[in-house]
């Protein structure tokens, strides 16, 4: 508890800190991307620090502009995605856009918002905003599940995955990890180990809805359940 205290008040403090140093220096184009990947590597430094917790990737980390659908259990992997994968563009709900001053962060570095009422004008932005991104040569990181579930659990897979697969055109990187094992939801408390990032075989475009939605919530969650799995048998001995 003690760890996890002092982690979450060099977190908070940090961030505000930088933040504030920071803002002037957004007039100059491309420094929002440094940054970002300044404070994303700070954080996972402090956190290894002060908790002992480390990560491994596994598999291929994407260079090529292709859609990334992450299983998301933790705040972890919205910021360690930032040190992990060259200028990723997340798409995250519209109102994270309105919050004063931490908005123009993700404006600068050119995060996609998503209106989740999900009216015919909103799909048809988001399929636009996301098209310019891939054609400026970045990735996309998208949860289809929509928010986060806890270690060993499901959420309901939203189409808006294949909407983006659809109209994108190009291939789909899936990813399990097991983040909530070490950054729960909802509590300040961390705890030390290793969380796993696994970055799957890309799924190439032109399947038909049913099949593509079968498939990345097989291998995303057939995957995590195998991580989650993991940290659980290590405790075990």
């Amino acid at each position: 508890m003690l760890r996890s205290l002092l982690f979450n008040i060099l977190f908070y403090a940090g961030t505000v800190l930088v933040a504030i140093l920071a803002f002037p220096f957004l007039i100059f184009k491309n420094f929002g991307f440094f940054i970002s990947k300044t404070w994303s590597h700070a954080v996972l430094t402090v956190l290894q620090f002060a908790i002992g917790t480390k990560f491994k990737v596994e598999g291929t980390i994407p260079t090529e502009p292709v859609l990334i659908l992450s299983k998301h259990q933790s705040a972890w992997e919205t910021i360690a995605y930032n040190h992990i994968i060259r200028r990723p563009a997340f798409i995250l709900k519209e109102e994270l856009m309105w919050i004063p001053f931490f908005g123009l962060y993700l404006k600068a570095v050119g995060m996609i918002s998503l209106d989740r009422r999900g009216t015919l004008q909103a799909l048809k932005k988001l399929i636009r905003d996301s098209k310019s991104v891939i054609e400026s040569g970045r990735p996309i990181i998208m949860f289809p599940e929509g928010t986060r579930s806890a270690p060993g659990e499901k959420g309901a897979y939203k189409k808006g995955a294949f909407l983006l697969y659809k109209n994108l055109g190009i291939p789909v990187v899936p990813v399990a990890l097991n983040s909530g094992v070490f950054w729960p939801r909802r509590t300040f408390m961390k705890y030390n180990g290793m969380i796993t990032v696994k970055f799957l075989p890309s799924i190439p475009p032109g399947l038909p809805e049913k099949d593509f939605m079968a498939k990345i919530e097989g291998k995303i969650e057939q995957e995590s359940i195998k991580l989650f799995h993991q940290v659980e048998n290590l405790k075990k001995i």
